[in-house]
């Protein structure tokens, strides 16, 4: 239990580190926050949001470039800002300026980075104008078209659209090389990019575009978007304001990737197209008519927004430095202002401007910065430690700032020993650091200076929850004496602000959990109604046997005694074919107990080739037609261990498929090894040229007895008892297909070491 516990420990340190550097990417520019801000008042006049605009010659030009549309071309052409807000209304200059904004924020890319931003974009803009196009399909019906106008303008729903994969690309910008390994793995297992990041990274991009669009204080339905896209309508939680758009933007995202525009790494359909149809209030029919549109309209926008040019490294440090300088302008003022002030004066107007300047949603990490730059200020110290400790956590979040209020190091203590406790009111604010807190002096002394370690406690409800640390001689509690009661009020206001952001933060990680124990129930529910289905065929199958064996045995045996006494050629004839048909129809009350209650595996380590080899050998000599040119390529891959015999006769099935598949002669199957060093497995493809499947043949494809193939071919076991083999060794497999583009089948074996240095060994087959 407490290995498990550390691990999480070390989990949530990890995740916690990650989402501060999200903190360090560029913000907003001051227009488009200025902008949202007068689009957001109702006092705001036309005229002074276009004066606005208008200071940014580039920002205006990208603006009128991205609302201008076909359809307005019968009111005007749309030539200056004010024409723009006058035909489009502020909703559409808004959310251009929002798109715009953004677009360029996070346009810069490091050269570690494996992201093809211009797919990525690409998949975005083009999600976009989908969203765009069924929000104005959902006001032109003639019932819904009210809510919907309610719900989300097309304009808005255009700006959710782009902005729904924004976490990926800050996870791009904040880890490329992580982050490249994601991309990795996911173009190799063909799989859903986001169960990918959480096991590489610690964290989806949906919670990493969440925290970044709270940072850049971004509208709710476009947090929602980006945090919520991707469920089930049903699974969403209860409290979300803007359910119907969220659905909307996956419902794009879905239509989208189904017409391979661009590239998002999510290779997965886990939310159907009906079920999304159902929550918007569209029609398959209206939703085929914006499909129709959406190549006309991904064009100018991605032309509009600079799709395809190439992004400038300099832009990005520009942002950063331009940050840097504000931040020092801010600071510099504040130490000025400061200094002309008396000491009572400095520490009270040092309170009021820690409470007015700090978000109302500030994460606690910018909050001990905050409380450290103005600690070493108004206590005169060279350097200072500050760390939060909530009650519910068993380690402090830790900042080291130096006398210019610059943070040189961050880091997570575990707290071994016992816990501060918040000390008594008469005792005085300042007071020598005690023996509960060695676990924290212990371990940042080496960066202070002065020979005695000092503390000002954060309390709450009577416990500790955080505190300043510093060094100095003997004699500092004196020399702050003087200044009691200042230090007790500012120490007050610390403690609120820290308890506050610790509670927030606290609310907003219970909220992402329960979205994320809401998509692994979503997830585990298939796999219980599968096993129930495994557990309902073996009872029937159990049943059969014991009720059907005894009357076949008696059927097969006196059909058998009456075709050896009977002479009449079609009364033999007769009496022989039941005699067969029983026989026959015992094998498959046989078969289906196999299948449901297979023999327990006898895991050997294998070579891969060799389970390919003898697969594809037992496939042909099964089919009537093996005319098929089989093209294998297996990597330098380790050996896998499962028991040889129900995995070789798993992929005799999968590839005797492929050949059933395919055209004789023309017929064309790749299999492809590879190693995932992930997961530990390796990663065996099988893909063919063959007629492919459609939607429910695909759903169905791995039911016992289904097959899609004319009566009298097979059983309609093939697949089932594959996958059934398969997981007996601990693997997996999947399935992609489409009508008329042939079938792509992974199937993932365990590996027994990993393993480097690929080299590939290709061999055709004919």
């Amino acid at each position: 239990m407490e290995s498990s516990d550390a691990v999480n420990n070390l989990r949530s340190k990890r995740v916690e580190l990650i989402l501060q550097q999200l903190e360090e990417l560029p913000t907003l520019p001051t227009v488009a926050v200025r902008v949202l801000e007068a689009t957001g008042s109702e006092s705001t006049h036309s005229k002074d949001l276009v004066k606005l605009i208008e200071a940014d010659v580039a920002l205006t030009t990208r603006i009128l470039q991205l609302v201008h549309r076909a359809d307005v071309g019968a009111r005007g052409e749309v030539n200056t800002v004010e024409r723009a807000v006058v035909l489009m209304g502020f909703d559409a200059v808004r959310s251009a300026v929002l798109a715009v904004s953004v677009f360029d924020a996070l346009s810069a890319q490091s050269k570690e980075s494996k992201l093809n931003r211009d797919e990525f974009w690409k998949h975005s803009i083009a999600v976009a104008c989908c969203a765009e196009l069924l929000a104005e399909a959902l006001m032109e019906q003639p019932s819904g078209g009210g809510a919907a106008v309610r719900e989300a303008s097309p304009s808005e729903a255009f700006v959710c659209g782009l902005l729904h994969d924004m976490g990926k690309v800050a996870l791009d910008a904040a880890l490329p090389k992580s982050f490249g390994r994601v991309i990795e793995a996911v173009d190799l297992l063909r799989g859903n990019i986001a169960d990918l990041e959480r096991t590489v990274i610690g964290l989806d991009h949906t919670i990493a575009g969440k925290r970044l669009a709270e940072k850049w204080q971004l509208p709710l339905n476009v947090r929602e978007s980006i945090w919520l896209h991707g469920q089930l309508p049903q699974a969403l939680p209860a409290n979300v304001k803007h359910a119907r758009l969220v659905s909307l933007v996956t419902l794009a995202d879905v239509l989208v990737r189904e017409q391979h525009i661009g590239y998002s790494g999510n290779y997965t359909f886990t939310v159907g197209r009906a079920a999304l149809l159902d929550a918007v209030g569209l029609t398959a029919e209206s939703v085929e008519k914006c499909l129709l549109r959406l190549m006309g309209r991904v064009e100018p926008r991605a032309k509009s927004l600079g799709l395809g040019e190439e992004t400038s490294n300099e832009l990005y440090r520009e942002s950063l430095s331009r940050a840097n300088r504000e931040l020092g302008r801010v600071t510099g003022q504040l130490a000025t202002r400061n200094r002309k002030l008396a000491i009572r004066a400095k520490f009270f107007d040092a309170l009021s401007t820690f409470q007015s300047e700090l978000r109302a949603d500030a994460p606690p990490q910018m909050i001990l910065r905050a409380i450290g730059q103005i600690a070493v200020e108004v206590l005169g110290l060279s350097c200072v430690g500050v760390f939060s400790l909530p009650p519910t956590q068993a380690f402090a979040e830790t900042l080291l700032l130096n006398a210019d209020g610059q943070v040189f190091d961050t880091t997570f203590i575990d707290c071994t020993g016992p816990r501060p406790t918040h000390p008594d009111p008469g005792d005085g604010p300042v007071m020598a650091a005690p023996k509960q807190l060695d676990w924290l002096t212990e371990a940042v002394s080496p960066r202070l200076p002065g020979s005695d370690r000092f503390w000002i406690c954060l309390g709450a409800d009577n416990q500790c929850v955080g505190g300043v640390v510093w060094g100095a001689g003997v004699g500092e509690a004196q020399r702050l004496s003087t200044q009691v009661q200042e230090i007790t009020a500012i120490a007050g206001g610390w403690s609120l602000a820290l308890r506050t952001a610790q509670i927030r933060e606290e609310a907003r990680t219970l909220a992402e959990q329960l979205a994320d124990a809401n998509r692994r129930l979503h997830n585990a529910q298939a796999e219980i109604v599968r096993g129930k289905a495994m557990i309902s065929v073996g009872e029937m199958a159990g049943g059969a046997a014991h009720e059907m064996n005894n009357p076949l045995a008696v059927i097969s045996g006196r059909s058998q005694l009456l075709a050896m006494q009977l002479t009449d050629p079609k009364q033999k004839h007769a009496a022989s074919l039941i005699y067969d048909q029983s026989h026959r129809l015992s094998e498959i009350i046989t078969e289906l107990m196999d299948f449901a209650k297979p023999v327990p595996p006898k895991p050997t380590v294998c070579e891969i080739s060799d389970l390919v080899g003898r697969a594809i050998h037992d496939a042909k000599l099964l089919d009537e037609t093996p005319d098929r040119d089989i093209e294998i390529t297996i990597g330098d891959v380790p050996q896998v261990e499962v028991d040889p015999e129900q995995v070789s006769a798993a992929l005799r099935e999968v590839i005797g498929n492929s050949i059933q598949a395919t055209e004789e002669g023309a017929g064309r199957i790749d299999v492809h090894a590879a190693f995932d060093a992930l997961s530990n497995r390796v990663v065996l493809t099988i893909a063919d040229n063959g007629c492919g499947m459609d939607d429910e043949t695909l759903k169905r494809a791995f039911a016992p007895f289904f097959s899609s193939r004319r009566a009298g071919r097979r059983r309609g076991m093939g697949l089932a008892k594959a996958m059934r083999w398969v997981e007996c060794s601990g693997g997996a497999i999947h399935l992609e297909s489409r009508p008329g583009q042939g079938a792509r089948m992974t199937v993932l074996l365990p590996a027994v070491q990993a393993h480097a240095e690929p080299v590939q060994e290709t061999r055709r087959l004919a």
